[in-house]
């Protein structure tokens, strides 16, 4: 959707996260380079977008996922593979994306695997696209800053929003995330419009973001 160029969609049934509670969740990476080489590469630009916190070609480059841990797994272990039906599920919730922006796979593709689930969370950083509108259903809007964060939330196209912290400052209408208290599964407030709860800040977390805190 972002570059015209193929990309790969999986869904991996179960997890043992700790942070995340037993949900399916799902990868989206580029089909034909593994994921760490992606990121050298300038490629993971199909995946992830305009996303800032990219970590080879971002403004901020600290995005907290280990893309040579998990992605570069799933990329391994489904290469080569399609699955056209899916099989019964472990969970009932899914998670839209471990890695990668869930906008990037097709509605048509996407939102019948979505209708199979009695629960969804997720994020999206291409809120502000045409063609990713239809996910302020299922998703979070991921923004920056408070102007993105105002502007998403702007009628017609009002998107509940995510934002990363690195002051620890949380506005009117916002709450802190809950995690590791509570586990994406139980908490669900990330749900996009499914819910009506407040928007959700979470302070800057992982190796990376440690440069941010420090300024």
């Amino acid at each position: 959707m972002y570059d015209g160029q193929t990309i790969r969609g999986v869904i991996s049934y179960g997890s043992k996260n700790v942070k995340t509670g037993n949900l399916d969740t799902l990868w989206i990476l580029r089909n034909d380079t593994p994921p760490q080489r992606a990121i050298k590469q300038g490629k993971d630009k199909s995946v992830c977008g305009n996303c800032p916190h990219r970590q080879g070609k971002g403004k901020l480059k600290d995005c907290y996922v280990q893309a040579f841990q998990a992605p570069q797994q799933v990329w391994r272990a489904s290469k080569g593979k399609r699955v056209a039906k899916l099989p019964v599920n472990i969970s009932r919730t899914l998670r839209l994306g471990g890695y990668g922006d869930p906008a990037m796979i097709p509605r048509e593709v996407l939102e019948p695997i979505i209708k199979q689930y009695d629960k969804v969370l997720g994020y999206t950083y291409q809120w502000q696209a045409y063609w990713a509108r239809w996910l302020r259903e299922y998703c979070m809007a991921s923004v920056k800053t408070n102007a993105q964060r105002f502007n998403a939330g702007e009628r017609p196209i009002k998107w509940r929003t995510f934002r990363v912290s690195y002051d620890g400052h949380i506005g009117p209408g916002e709450i802190l995330c809950p995690s590791p208290s509570v586990t994406c599964e139980r908490c669900m407030l990330c749900s996009g419009n499914q819910s009506n709860g407040k928007d959700i800040v979470i302070v800057a977390h992982g190796t990376r973001s440690t440069k941010h805190l420090e300024v």
